[in-house]
């Protein structure tokens, strides 16, 4: 019954993404993992009841289906923190899949009893093609895990240059989804098959729970987690290498002049203190460099080079400024020290205090006792 329910859960969620108003092409990606890992469920539940001998060839193509694991991980990762459009390459991730049930070509082509008996035989005669496929489950789900991680840290370390607010762009969602194919592909390294499925049992449950309790992933029309693309100044290969090197060397290829930085960077801070577009609590990159008529990579190496920090820590800082220059007036007395933070352009108390301690070097109410 524990299996059945979770292949149950596997379809249900799959059906409230599809039919989830406004979905996005990573909601459709998710929906079919869903389906795939429903019908991986199923096979092993068949096997399990002794029905592979009424449905050998089903039963058969659910044992190859953990190969498609990783690729769905990968490709809802990067459709997750990437606004790129869907592209057809990404079908190009799932050929290890074909490839290994073309393997099995003689089998599903066999005669219906000849079928079942090769499972009674625990696959007799074909003991090298399910080796590979073993191989393959065990490349792929370690090859893809590692992959997504790095798209998730890569996206998390850039998100700073690109939002003035980060609390609801939830990087747990995604992170959990990474942890859990790593265990279960740990699992399957390690222990034995039923293990295996009732973790992936185990899985889908708290998929459930965590994305329609925690993040509305099912019920809530699609959240951008990627925001508008920002391309990088600098080649691929330097942003690799961001972490070591300093600001003139991670812009050095850049086609900004000296003079050129100093006129945006005036610009930049007369906008600031006459517009103060920071008390949009959504402002991002792209939105102020659209109010400066500037590219956005221009943007961040001016804020970066000039300012000596990222785009969230100067918005950020002039949210706080503008704050304590509202609760030094008299008339601020009549409103909670929360509100005029919210009409700052934070969204939320626990943003608010982070910020505040960051630049003073103290909380808000040390502050207002002082």
């Amino acid at each position: 019954m524990f299996y059945l329910f979770s292949v149950f859960l596997a379809f249900f969620l799959a059906f409230l993404l599809i039919t989830k108003k406004d979905k996005s092409s990573a909601d459709l990606i998710l929906a079919i993992w869903l389906s795939a890992i429903g019908l991986n469920l199923a096979s092993h539940y068949m096997l399990q009841t002794g029905q592979y001998t009424i449905y050998p060839s089903f039963v058969f193509l659910g044992f190859t289906l953990p190969i498609v694991y990783g690729p769905f991980l990968f490709i809802y990762v990067k459709k997750q923190t990437s606004p790129e459009s869907f592209s057809w390459k990404y079908l190009l991730h799932f050929i290890p899949f074909l490839l290994s049930n073309l393997l099995f070509v003689k089998f599903y082509i066999a005669p219906f009893e000849e079928r079942v008996d090769i499972f009674k035989h625990h696959g007799s005669g074909f003991e090298n093609e399910l080796l590979i496929r073993l191989y393959a489950i065990y490349i792929s789900g370690i090859v893809y895990v590692v992959l997504s991680f790095r798209i998730l840290y890569r996206y998390r370390k850039n998100i700073v240059q690109q939002f003035s607010n980060t609390e609801k762009i939830n990087f747990n969602w995604l992170l959990y989804l990474i942890i859990w194919i790593a265990i279960i592909w740990a699992l399957v390294l390690f222990v034995n098959t039923d293990i295996i499925y009732g973790a992936v049992a185990v899985f889908i449950i708290w998929l459930g729970y965590f994305g329609i309790k925690q993040v509305q992933v099912f019920n809530q029309p699609a959240v951008s987690f990627a925001g508008q693309p920002v391309l990088s100044p600098v080649s691929e290969e330097e942003e690799k290498k961001e972490d070591i090197v300093s600001s003139d060397r991670k812009y050095q290829k850049s086609s900004l002049t000296q003079k050129n930085i100093d006129d945006i960077h005036d610009r930049l801070t007369s906008l600031l203190l006459n517009e103060k577009p920071f008390v949009n609590p959504n402002l991002t990159l792209n939105e102020l460099a659209a109010m400066l008529d500037v590219h956005p990579n221009y943007l961040s190496q001016v804020i970066n080079s000039k300012e000596n920090k990222n785009f969230y820590e100067l918005i950020n800082e002039k949210r706080i400024e503008e704050y304590l220059q509202i609760i030094s007036q008299p008339e601020s007395r009549q409103f909670t020290l929360l509100s005029i933070a919210f009409d700052c352009g934070f969204n939320s108390k626990t943003s608010f205090n982070r910020n505040f301690k960051k630049y003073t070097g103290v909380t808000p109410s040390e502050y207002q006792k002082n």
